[in-house]
C-alpha cells in the first residue's frame, strides 16, 4: 500500500481528478452554451467534430515527441492551456460578446491540448509502479477519476440552474488551474535519453511498428475505432435526446451524464480482482453489453429508465478500459510508452468525429430511435466479428514486453 501513499503518485492522483472534473464540466457546458445559442443538432455534432479532429491531430504530431519531454511538463502546459480556453468563453460571457464562433474556437484550442495529459499521465504511471501493482493503481486512479465525473455534470446542472452559466465557467478554470499547479511539485522521471537527432517520422514509426510486435493491439485498437465511432455519434445527441425524446431538464441531462461515471465501481471491480484469467471474455463480453445498452437508448422513454441505461454501459465500458489499459501497459516496452499510447489514442478516437458527423445527419433527418438502433446494432456487429477472429484469443497469453526490445522495426 506504500506505493500508492508516495508524494508522486497521490500528486498525480489528485490532479489527475481535478483535471477530469475540469474536463467533464467543460464538456458539459460547451454543449449547452451552443445548443442554447444555435438550437441545431448539426451545430452539436460539428462541436465535438471540432474538438476530436483537433484532438486526433495533436496525438499525431506531438506523440512522439512525448517519450523527449518532462511528462510532468506535458501534463502543466495541457491544464493551463485549458484552464486559459475556457477563460476565455468567461470573459465574453461576462461582458455579453459571447457567440459560436468563438465556442468553436475555444473548443478548438482545448482538442489541441487536452491529449497531451493522457499518454503523458498513463506513461508517468508506468514509470512509477512497479509492473505487478499497475492493475490496482489504475484502478485507483481511474477509479477516482469516474468518481469526479460522475459528479461533475450533475454539480453543473446544480451550478448552471441556480447561478447560471457563468459559475460553471469560473469553476472549471480554478479546477484545471489548481491541477496545473499541483503538478509542480511531482517527482521528475529519470530516464535514459532518446538518440538525439530523432525526427517525428522516425519516432512515430517506432510506435507503429511495435504494433508488429503485438497484432492483436492494433486490432483492438480498430475494434476500439468502431466502437468509439457509435460513441461519438451518440455523445453530442444526449442533451437533445433528453431534452426532447425523453422531455427532461437541464439537471436530468446532467444526472444522465454523471451516471456515465458509474464506471468507477467497474474500476473497483478491476481493483479488487486481480488480471483476469480469461481477458478476452471480459473485454469482448463487456463490449457485447455496451451495444445492447445503446440500442436499448432507442426505445427508452422515461427519465429513470435512460438513467439504469446509462449506469449499466459505464460500468461495463470501465471493466474494458481499464483490462486494455493494464495490457497495454504489461507489454510496451518503457522507452516507447508514449509513442504507442500516442498510436493506440489516435486509432481509438479516429472514429469519433466521423460518428460525429453521422449522429448529427442521421438524427436531424431521422429520430433518435433510428439513430440508437443503428448505433447499437453496429456495436453488436463489431463485437460479433471480434469473438470469431482468433487473434482475440491472444488476450489470455501473459507476455511482458523488456527494455531488450529493438528501437526499430
Amino acid at each position: 500500500m506504500k506505493v500508492y501513499m508516495s508524494r508522486s503518485f497521490v500528486i498525480l492522483w489528485i490532479a489527475q481528478s481535478a483535471s477530469a472534473l475540469g474536463s467533464t464540466f467543460t464538456t458539459f457546458i460547451i454543449s449547452f452554451l451552443v445548443y442554447q445559442l444555435s438550437d441545431s443538432l448539426i451545430f452539436m455534432s460539428l462541436t465535438w467534430i471540432l474538438f476530436t479532429v483537433p484532438n486526433i491531430i495533436m496525438n499525431l504530431i506531438a506523440g512522439p515527441y512525448i517519450d523527449k519531454l518532462q511528462y510532468k511538463s506535458v501534463m502543466i502546459f495541457s491544464e493551463l492551456m485549458r484552464a486559459l480556453a475556457i477563460s476565455v468563453i468567461l470573459v465574453f460571457s461576462v461582458t455579453g460578446g459571447l457567440n459560436i464562433g468563438l465556442l468553436f474556437a475555444a473548443t478548438v484550442v482545448f482538442g489541441l491540448a487536452e491529449p497531451l495529459f493522457r499518454p503523458a499521465g498513463m506513461a508517468y504511471v508506468a514509470y512509477l509502479l512497479p509492473k505487478s501493482k499497475l492493475q490496482r493503481g489504475n484502478a485507483l486512479l481511474e477509479g477516482t477519476m469516474q468518481l469526479t465525473m460522475m459528479l461533475g455534470p450533475a454539480l453543473g446542472g446544480v451550478l448552471l440552474a441556480f447561478l447560471g452559466p457563468n459559475s460553471v465557467l469560473i469553476f472549471i478554470t480554478s479546477v484545471l488551474t489548481v491541477s496545473g499547479v499541483l503538478l509542480l511539485f511531482l517527482t521528475k522521471i529519470q530516464r535514459e535519453r532518446s538518440t538525439a537527432g530523432e525526427r517525428w517520422f522516425q519516432m512515430f514509426k517506432e510506435g507503429i511498428g511495435f504494433y508488429r510486435v503485438f497484432p492483436v493491439l492494433f486490432w483492438i485498437g480498430i475494434l476500439m475505432l468502431t466502437i468509439n465511432f457509435s460513441t461519438g455519434a451518440a455523445q453530442p445527441m444526449f442533451l437533445p435526446y433528453i431534452l426532447e425524446h425523453i422531455g427532461g431538464t437541464e439537471l436530468h441531462y446532467g444526472i444522465f451524464m454523471s451516471l456515465f461515471s458509474i464506471g468507477m465501481l467497474g474500476s473497483v471491480t478491476a481493483g479488487i480482482w486481480q488480471s483476469p484469467k480469461n481477458l478476452r471474455v471480459v473485454m469482448l463480453g463487456s463490449l457485447t453489453c455496451s451495444g445492447i445498452a445503446m440500442a436499448t437508448l432507442a426505445f427508452t422513454t422515461t427519465i429513470w429508465v435512460a438513467w439504469v441505461v446509462s449506469a449499466v454501459q459505464a460500468f461495463i465500458a470501465m471493466l474494458f478500459t481499464i483490462n486494455n489499459t493494464t495490457f497495454y501497459q504489461k507489454r510496451v516496452p518503457e522507452h516507447l510508452r508514449g509513442r504507442v499510447f500516442a498510436v493506440r489514442t489516435i486509432l481509438a478516437q479516429a472514429g469519433i468525429p466521423l460518428g460525429a458527423g453521422v449522429g448529427g445527419l442521421l438524427a436531424e433527418a431521422y429520430n433518435f430511435t433510428v439513430l440508437f438502433i443503428i448505433l447499437g446494432g453496429l456495436i453488436l456487429l463489431s463485437t460479433i466479428l471480434a469473438w470469431s477472429h482468433k487473434i482475440f484469443y491472444e488476450l489470455n497469453k501473459e507476455h511482458t514486453m523488456t527494455k531488450g526490445v529493438s528501437h526499430g522495426d
